[in-house]
């Protein structure tokens, strides 16, 4: 799954460059996704079925503390506080840009692009030093 999502990231900023901004805010969601989906297999050992990437977040908090690593739970727990509205836009952005009636345009799906990009570097940081 992570393997998927940097290759999704890769993707989705490939799109930006090009100009086709609802697949770069599709495949930015998409990659948030799964690197969440591959950091709780990896802390549970367990596939979960959640999509939105605030409510993987939960997940991943919740993994931490039944691991008996509150003091990482609680910095993800800030880190969703710190960037609501930024990680609400980007769980939404998978329905939008697949469903929604109004598509992206390139602010928005630049803004998404980096709010993911700088969630997978944050989660691969925290990774790094959960397991090293």
């Amino acid at each position: 799954m992570r393997r998927r999502a940097l290759s999704a990231l890769k993707w989705a900023q490939r799109a930006c460059q090009e100009g086709d901004y609802d697949t770069c805010a599709l495949l930015a969601g998409h990659a948030a996704q799964l690197y969440l989906k591959s950091l709780i297999y990896r802390v549970t050992g367990e596939e979960v079925r959640v999509q939105g990437v605030r409510e993987l977040l939960w997940v991943l908090a919740a993994a931490l503390v039944e691991q008996g690593a509150e003091d990482f739970a609680r910095e993800v727990s800030d880190y969703m506080r710190a960037h609501k509205r930024e990680l609400a836009e980007l769980s939404d952005a998978h329905t939008r840009a697949a469903y929604g009636l109004t598509g992206y345009g390139e602010k928005e799906a630049k803004l998404l692009l980096r709010v993911a990009e700088q969630a997978l570097e944050e989660l691969r940081r925290l990774e790094e030093r959960l397991f090293g």
